[in-house]
C-alpha cells in the first residue's frame, strides 16, 4: 500500500515551512561538496556518513515519517564521537576537531526540518570550507573552495525565497562579485594574525632526511618524488656542481651510527652553556660580515622539524633564525604550512672552527673496523704523514677500486659496517661513502663530520629550482688550514649523480621515482606533458610566492610600490596639465575626476537601460513612473495593462502605442512564447515605450 505523504498545514504552521525535496537535495550537494575538500586528508567512513543520513532522510520523506527523536540524534552523536576517538586516539589532535566539525555538518540533516535548521546547516558549511585550508592551501583546495562557497551562498538565497535556479545562481554570483573587491582589500592591506592563520597542525616531517644515518640498516635510499622546498635565486645562480644545500651535520658515530648533537646535547656533554653553541638573530655570530655569494629565497614546504636548508654556510636572514656553531640553519618554530625565508649564503663549508673542538670531532669507537684501520695507517704511511696527501689518496682509492654507486645496495648487519662496506660489498649510495670517509679521515687524526641535505634541483623555465626528497645526499667536511673543506666521495664513484641528478646513474632512471608510482615526473620524456607539468608547477609556485606567502615584508613592499606610483602619477599630471603649482593641479585633477563620473554616469545609464530591454517588468515599471510624473499614475490594486489601456483613451497619438505596451506585456508576462519571439517582443515593447514618451502630449497646468 503506497503510504500518503504529509498534509500540508495551515498556513504559517510548521508543516508548511517544511522543506522541499529539491532543497534537501540542495543541502546534500553542498556537504558533498565541502566533503570532497577534505577527504583525502580525513576517513573514507565520512562519505558513507553523507550517504547514509540523505538516504534515510529520502526514506523519511517518502513515508511521511515524522522527525527524529532526540534519542537518536544523540545516539549518532555519541557513535560519531567514539568512531573518531578509534581513528585518531584522542578528539584533542587536529584531525579530530576537523573530523569532529564534519560529522556534526553532516548528522545536521537529520534533524532539518524548516528552513531556519537548513540555513544552519549551510553555516556550518561555510565554516567547515574555510577549516579546509588547514590541509592544504593550492590552487586545486582554492578553486573547489570557491565553488562551494558559491553552491552554498546560492543555497541560502533558494532559502531566502528564491524559486528559480538560474536566479539564485544570478544573485550568487553578483554578491561574490560585490564582495571581491573588499577581500582584495582586507587581503592586501590587513594584516596577517599568526595563531588564525597558521594554527598548529600535523606533525609532519616534509623532507627525506632524518637526523641519524646508519648505512646498510636501510637497503633502499628514498625515492619518493615529494617536495623538499623551492628556491629562486636573487643575482647569480649556482652552477650544477654547486649546489649542496646544508641542513644539518652528524659528528657522533657510535661504530654503527651517526647521529646529530644538539647544542643542547652538547652543553650537556662538554658542561658549557647553550649559548656557546647556538645564536638567535638574522646573522651568525660565527662569521664575520662579508662573503655572501648567493641571496635566495625559499619556499619550504611544512615541517615539523626546525631545519632549514642553505646553499653552504648560512650568513644573514630575513626573519631571525637560529645560527648553530656546526652551520646549521634553525627556525625558532616547526613549520605548520608553506613559509618563505630569504638568506644569505656562502656557497661553501663554515669557515669559522665549531665551538665543540677538532677533539669532538676525532672521536671514534676504539675497536671497531680493524680492517679500515689498516688501510688507514698504510694510505698515511704512503702519504708520508701529510694530512692534503692523505686526503688525496684515500679519494683516489674510491675512484681506483671496484666501488659502486646503486640506488639498492646490500644490506650490512654486521658490528664494523664500514670495514663490510670497504672490503665486501663495495656497493651503495652517497651516505655509504660519506660515512666511510668521515671515518678514514677520523682515525688519520682529521677532524670530520657527516653532512646531511640536498644536492641539485631541478631548474624551471622561469627561473626557479624545485629540490624533492630524492635529491637528499650527504657527503663530508674535514677541517683543513682554518677552515672546514667540503669533501664529496660520490662526485668521484658516480659525477653524473652531481651534475644532473639521482636518474643520471646506472640502473637510477626509473628507480628513484619507485616511491612516486604516480608521479607526473615519469612523464618527463613526453613533450606535451612535460610542459604542463612544469606549467602547472610555475603556477603553483607563483600562487604560494605571491598569494600563500603574502606576509608583513610583501605587504609594507607593495604599499611602498604603490605609494611610489601615486608620487610619479602626481608628478606626471602637473607636467600635463595647464598652468604650474598645487592650485592649478588640484583644479585639473578635480576637472579630470569630473569627466571620469561623468563617463561612469553614462556607463552605468547604459547599463540600467540595457537591463530594462532584457527585463520586460523593469521597462514597464519605468514607463508607468515616467507617467506618474507627468500626472497619469495608477489607481490602488490596478495592474500595469490595465493602467495603461486606461490612460491610452485620453493619450491621443501615443494611445496605439499605449495599447500595444498593455498587449506585449500581458503576451510576454503569461504566454508560452519561444525563445526567438520573447527577444522579438521584448525589443518592440521597448520600441513603443519610446514612442509613448515621444507622442504623449504635455499635460496642461492646472488641469
Amino acid at each position: 500500500m503506497r503510504s500518503a505523504r504529509p498534509a500540508a498545514g495551515p498556513p504559517g504552521g510548521r508543516s508548511s515551512r517544511r522543506l522541499e525535496p529539491a532543497l534537501l537535495r540542495e543541502l546534500f550537494l553542498g556537504q558533498c561538496l565541502v566533503l570532497a575538500l577534505h577527504l583525502a586528508w580525513m576517513p573514507a567512513w565520512l562519505a558513507a556518513l553523507a550517504l547514509a543520513v540523505a538516504g534515510f532522510r529520502g526514506w523519511q520523506w517518502r513515508r511521511g515519517l515524522p522527525r527524529v527523536g532526540v534519542v537518536t540524534r544523540i545516539a549518532a552523536v555519541g557513535g560519531l564521537v567514539l568512531a573518531l576517538r578509534w581513528e585518531y586516539g584522542t578528539l584533542g589532535s587536529m584531525d579530530g576537531l576537523i573530523g569532529l566539525l564534519l560529522g556534526v555538518y553532516l548528522l545536521k540533516l537529520l534533524e532539518t526540518e524548516d528552513r531556519r535548521d537548513a540555513r544552519v546547516v549551510v553555516m556550518i558549511g561555510l565554516i567547515a570550507t574555510v577549516v579546509a585550508f588547514l590541509h592544504d592551501q593550492g590552487v586545486p583546495m582554492a578553486i573547489g573552495a570557491l565553488l562551494a562557497l558559491a553552491w552554498l551562498l546560492q543555497s541560502l538565497v533558494r532559502l531566502a525565497g528564491g524559486r528559480d535556479p538560474r536566479q539564485a545562481w544570478r544573485e550568487a554570483a553578483w554578491l561574490l562579485a560585490l564582495s571581491a573587491p573588499l577581500m582584495a582589500l582586507l587581503f592586501v592591506a590587513f594584516p596577517r594574525l599568526g595563531p588564525l592563520w597558521s594554527m598548529p597542525q600535523l606533525d609532519r616531517a616534509a623532507t627525506g632526511l632524518s637526523d641519524t644515518i646508519a648505512p646498510g640498516d636501510i637497503a633502499e635510499l628514498s625515492r619518493s618524488a615529494d617536495r623538499a622546498f623551492r628556491a629562486r635565486f636573487e643575482g647569480p645562480e649556482p652552477a650544477p656542481g654547486e649546489r649542496y644545500w646544508r641542513v644539518y651535520t652528524l659528528s657522533h658515530f657510535d661504530g654503527v651510527r651517526w647521529s646529530r648533537a644538539s647544542p643542547e646535547q652538547l652543553a650537556a656533554t662538554l658542561e658549557r652553556p647553550v649559548e656557546a653553541f647556538a645564536g638567535v638573530g638574522t646573522r651568525t655570530p660565527w662569521q664575520a660580515p662579508g662573503g655572501t655569494r648567493f641571496r635566495a629565497e625559499l619556499l619550504l614546504e611544512p615541517d615539523s622539524r626546525p631545519w632549514r636548508p642553505s646553499l653552504g654556510a648560512p650568513l644573514a636572514s630575513g626573519q631571525p633564525q637560529r645560527y648553530l656553531g656546526d652551520g646549521t640553519l634553525e627556525g625558532l618554530a616547526a613549520l605548520s604550512s608553506r613559509a618563505l625565508l630569504r638568506l644569505e649564503s656562502s656557497g661553501a663549508a663554515p669557515a669559522h672552527p665549531d665551538p665543540a673542538g677538532s677533539r669532538w670531532h676525532r672521536l671514534l669507537p676504539v675497536e671497531a673496523n680493524p680492517r679500515t684501520r689498516a688501510l688507514v695507517e698504510r694510505l698515511w704511511r704512503d702519504s708520508g704523514g701529510d694530512p692534503d696527501a692523505y686526503l688525496r689518496a684515500m679519494m683516489a682509492r674510491f675512484g681506483e677500486a671496484p666501488y659502486r654507486y646503486t640506488l639498492s645496495p646490500p644490506r650490512l648487519g654486521g658490528s664494523d659496517r664500514v670495514d663490510d662496506f670497504l672490503f665486501d660489498t663495495r656497493a651503495g649510495y652517497c651516505s655509504h661513502y660519506a660515512s666511510a670517509a668521515a671515518v678514514m679521515a677520523r682515525m688519520a687524526g682529521i677532524p670530520a663530520r657527516v653532512v646531511a641535505g640536498f644536492l641539485g634541483g631541478e631548474r624551471h623555465p622561469d627561473g626557479h629550482y624545485t629540490v624533492r626528497d630524492y635529491d637528499a645526499h650527504a657527503w663530508v667536511e674535514v677541517w683543513r688550514e682554518g677552515g672546514w673543506q667540503r669533501l664529496d666521495p660520490t662526485a668521484v664513484i658516480a659525477p653524473e649523480r652531481i651534475d644532473r641528478g639521482t636518474q643520471a646513474v646506472e640502473a637510477g632512471g626509473e628507480a628513484f621515482l619507485a616511491d612516486a608510482r604516480f608521479s607526473a615526473l615519469r612523464l618527463r620524456d613526453v613533450g606535451w606533458a612535460n610542459r604542463l607539468r612544469l606549467g602547472w608547477e610555475r603556477l603553483e609556485y607563483r600562487w604560494q610566492r605571491g598569494v600563500i606567502g603574502y606576509q608583513r615584508e610583501s605587504r609594507r613592499s607593495l604599499l611602498a610600490q604603490l605609494t611610489e606610483g601615486w608620487r610619479a602619477l602626481w608628478a606626471r599630471l602637473e607636467t600635463w596639465l595647464p598652468g604650474r603649482g598645487v592650485l592649478a593641479t588640484t583644479l585639473g585633477l578635480a576637472a579630470l575626476l569630473l569627466l571620469a563620473a561623468g563617463a561612469a554616469l553614462l556607463v552605468r545609464l547604459g547599463v540600467v537601460r540595457w537591463r530594462r530591454r532584457r527585463d520586460e517588468r523593469r521597462l514597464v515599471g519605468a514607463l508607468q513612473a515616467w507617467l506618474a510624473r507627468r500626472g497619469w499614475a495608477a489607481m490602488p490594486g490596478e495592474s500595469p495593462a490595465a493602467h495603461l489601456r486606461r490612460i491610452a483613451l485620453e493619450a491621443g497619438p501615443a494611445g496605439r502605442a499605449l495599447n500595444d505596451c498593455a498587449h506585449d506585456l500581458e503576451r510576454l508576462a503569461y504566454a508560452p512564447l519561444e525563445a526567438p519571439e520573447r527577444a522579438a517582443r521584448r525589443r518592440r515593447l521597448s520600441r513603443r515605450a519610446a514612442e509613448v514618451r515621444r507622442r504623449l502630449p504635455r499635460p496642461r497646468r492646472g488641469g
